[in-house]
């Protein structure tokens, strides 16, 4: 699925959770059902991030529009905690075709396969930077779902009972179903909100060819169902959820989302990198981009307004001379046209070093002015480059690089490069 699988499962889980916990829940003998839910999916959380060692996982994910299927995903995830090695393989499906995924990875590599003609790309991860990773987060330990749990909390204890719990040999079964007449105008809301812009957005909406869902959103009927076994951990979910939307023209459509998930083989899966021997493999370092076919030179256009139209005032050149697998080295300079030459004109030499950061190939130079400063330089498209100067990196307190902000000197610089192609 070409959108992204978190953000989906994210805004499925979260409307699902919040169609449910808008009600108030029946205080039965074997408690309130949304506490208990709430507390035996952190139960969940918990023993799999840190009680287990290896477990996998199904997730089945599905978009319908007016009873045909958009979109829609399955993954089966192999997870070795002990060894932080994770392995999925799985399948897209998309306006009919479908089309199949696999990745592995683990402290050293990630690996992808290309199915169009079986070969693997390998992507060395910096040693440097792993202390930080885990294959398996809690994601109730994420400050959204925090936000998400208070907002649920506060809407609990108001209206009419609908999750029910049954016990039966050791474990529980959580169900719940409701209906268009139950979902309180709120739930509406946030459902039109998730369905408009997270599952089902404009440009999805154009990429598939189909109704955008434009005014008059509301939950049609929505029902769920899990399971919860003897350890208490939730090894079973399904949710399905149908609303109702208007598209630009007023024609009514029904948009479907169906999300099941699957806990299995707990401490008894094993994950294994794949056999490369004989494979056609593409070898790459993490955060580096560029290997000897970016050795040469790229340009922009020095642009000025002049009387209401534009003038080229000159060149800016970015050369790169040298890549191997470690860095990259390389010169930028200015070339002006007669009579529009500055006080003065940028020339530097500039040099990367891998190990500096595993996110951006990150650019050392000393500028005109005999200040060492850091650059940014990222690939565009094919052939091009993006560069930006005078880069200001936001690290916290660990060191570990967030984001960044550039000046690059002035406001007409243009980052975007071409390539000069003999």
């Amino acid at each position: 699925m070409n959108f992204n699988k978190k953000s989906a499962m994210f805004s499925v889980f979260i409307l699902g959770v919040l169609i449910f916990a808008t009600s108030a829940f029946a205080d039965i003998m074997l408690g309130s059902g949304y506490h208990s839910l709430k507390n035996s999916a952190k139960t969940t959380a918990e023993k799999l991030t840190n009680e287990v060692d290896n477990f996998s996982v199904d997730v089945i994910i599905s978009l319908k529009v007016d009873g045909e299927t958009l979109l829609g995903s399955t993954d089966n995830t192999k997870f070795d905690i002990a060894n932080q090695a994770q392995e999925t393989n799985g399948t897209n499906l998309e306006k009919g075709e479908i089309r199949e995924t696999y990745r592995y990875s683990d402290e050293n590599q990630s690996i992808y396969k290309n199915f169009e003609d079986g070969s693997y790309n390998v992507i060395e991860k910096q040693k440097s930077n792993n202390n930080d990773r885990q294959i398996f987060e809690n994601p109730f330990e994420e400050e959204r779902v925090k936000d998400a749990e208070k907002i649920m909390d506060a809407f609990v204890g108001s209206l009419e009972d609908i999750i029910q719990i049954e016990e039966s040999g050791g474990k529980k079964m959580y169900m719940g179903n409701i209906s268009d007449t139950e979902v309180p105008p709120l739930v509406n809301a946030v459902s039109s909100f998730a369905l408009k812009y997270s599952i089902i957005n404009d440009y999805t909406a154009k990429r598939l060819n189909v109704p955008y869902p434009k005014s008059n959103i509301y939950v049609i009927d929505a029902s769920g169902k899990a399971i919860e076994n003897e350890e208490g951990i939730i090894e079973s979910g399904i949710f399905t959820a149908s609303m109702s939307a208007e598209d630009s023209n007023g024609t009514e459509h029904v948009y479907t989302v169906e999300f099941s998930i699957d806990v299995k083989d707990i401490n008894n899966t094993v994950v294994a990198a794949p056999d490369l021997n004989g494979q056609k493999v593409t070898y790459i370092k993490e955060g580096f981009e560029f290997d000897t076919k970016y050795i040469g030179k790229y340009k922009n256009d020095i642009v000025k307004e002049e009387n209401n139209s534009f003038v080229k005032q000159g060149e800016r050149i970015v050369e790169i001379t040298s890549a191997d697998k470690d860095s990259i080295k390389g010169k930028y300079y200015e070339v002006y046209n007669e009579g529009y030459e500055p006080d003065t004109v940028r020339n530097f030499e500039f040099s990367s070093n891998y190990s500096e950061s595993r996110y951006y190939t990150i650019l050392n130079y000393t500028d005109s002015n005999g200040e060492k400063k850091k650059g940014v330089i990222r690939r565009e498209g094919l052939q091009n480059i993006s560069i930006s100067f005078d880069v200001v990196f936001d690290e916290d307190d660990d060191g570990n690089v967030n984001g960044y902000s550039y000046s690059n000197y002035d406001g007409d610089f243009d980052t975007y490069f071409f390539r000069i192609l003999e």
